[in-house]
């Protein structure tokens, strides 16, 4: 049984952070023996920083007091260590405002520089990652997650940040390869996570993210922060408090059978529903046959779809450059989608710097699933038997 522990916190005061962090981090401390004496890295969700309270990321003023929390139990070393990606992390840390601060607790902040390919775990189901390797050099990891929804996984909390130790270059490739099966793209989350097995996970959710996430969403106060000794299961019990059913993860990890019991434990959280992206649909059954050429050409009419704003796009072309499949073009200044190449993992939509580019069910899938419905409910098609 893993606890999941609770600190209700409204705002970012160091004092009242500091008191949140003594309450639900130190049980979690204690189970490894504390912080004294030893190597700390923290792996924080640095995905941008562009405005004061961006809920994009963690919150710069939780940063410095967890870095302090851990200088006072005694921490040998701190090392802030991310893999944005556009910008470095130190560049992110001085638009926070915090670099001064951090370098006075003695905290160091890198990029993610070593990367390996590494042999997985057992009950893993891709045989190789090509990771960052700066984890094992020190004694405690503390994954620290943001709360917010994700166009492909929902909800993005502690194993989804685990991502960021994945090379640039190597994550465009990921999404590229299972952007089309957002049940793959959670299996290597979870494969990641039982890799690197951190023994720490913390999540800012004092303000978290709904909506156009998990990038350009809007702030929703959420008040309060977690903290477990294992990521998934801290996935697990944040998405019931905010009105998640299930998530790509959560539903792979019970397949698999590496789904966590769990106890929570400390300032409950009330539940509530954050509003979410507009879901993508992960596949076509309606238990008729299709041929390929046929599915892939209702798959990119029906299934839902990156859309520019173009008041809201300032034509940075970002979204055409972190395209994993190139299909998608700047034409005179204005994002271009090709549709049918398009594999939805949703990058453009992730990366904009101004939330121009949404997730949008498409007329055409609103017609479909409401005729579905109506031949399921007559019970007009049976499931297609195929020869074994």
């Amino acid at each position: 049984m893993v606890d999941v522990h609770y600190a209700g916190v409204k705002n970012y005061l160091p004092e009242e952070l500091y008191a949140a962090l003594e309450k639900c981090l130190t049980p979690v401390l204690a189970a490894h023996g504390g912080a004294s004496g030893k190597k700390v890295m923290i792996k924080p969700n640095l995905l941008e920083y562009r405005k004061e309270y961006d809920p994009a990321s963690i919150h710069p003023e939780l940063l410095v007091t967890l870095c302090r929390f851990l200088r006072d139990k005694g921490a040998a070393e701190i090392a802030v260590i991310e893999n944005p990606a556009v910008r470095s992390a130190d560049m992110i840390v001085k638009t926070m405002n915090i670099s001064d601060r951090l370098s006075e607790l003695g905290v160091t902040v890198k990029n993610c520089a070593r990367y390996e390919k590494t042999g997985m775990p057992e009950k893993c189901r891709f045989h190789q990652l090509e990771i960052a390797t700066e984890f094992r050099d020190y004694d405690l990891v503390i994954d620290f997650a943001k709360a917010k929804t994700h166009a492909m996984m929902v909800l993005t909390c502690g194993v989804k940040n685990l991502f960021g130790l994945i090379r640039g270059s190597e994550r465009l490739t990921w999404h590229l390869a299972v952007g089309r099966n957002f049940d793959e793209f959670a299996d290597m989350l979870l494969d990641l996570y039982l890799l690197v097995a951190p023994k720490v996970t913390l999540l800012d959710a004092v303000v978290g993210m709904e909506g156009n996430g998990p990038g350009s969403g809007d702030p929703v106060e959420l008040g309060f922060i977690a903290a477990s000794a294992d990521a998934l299961a801290l996935d697990a019990s944040v998405a019931k408090y905010l009105g998640v059913d299930e998530t790509p993860v959560l539903k792979q990890a019970a397949e698999r059978s590496i789904l966590p019991e769990y106890c929570d434990n400390g300032d409950i959280p009330e539940v509530r529903q954050i509003k979410l992206p507009e879901p993508p649909e992960k596949k076509l059954e309606w238990g008729v046959y299709f041929p390929v050429k046929l599915r892939k050409l209702l798959r990119s009419v029906l299934l839902s779809r990156p859309v520019v704003d173009r008041k809201q796009c300032i034509s940075c072309g970002l979204c055409a450059q972190k395209c994993p499949p190139q299909t998608l073009k700047m034409r005179n200044g204005v994002p271009k989608f090709d549709y049918i190449g398009c594999i939805r993992c949703f990058c453009c939509q992730e990366f904009c710097p101004r939330g121009a580019i949404t997730v949008e069910k498409s007329r055409s899938l609103k017609f479909v699933s409401f005729l579905e419905k109506v031949i399921r409910k007559l019970n007009l098609v049976r499931p297609s038997r195929r020869k074994k």
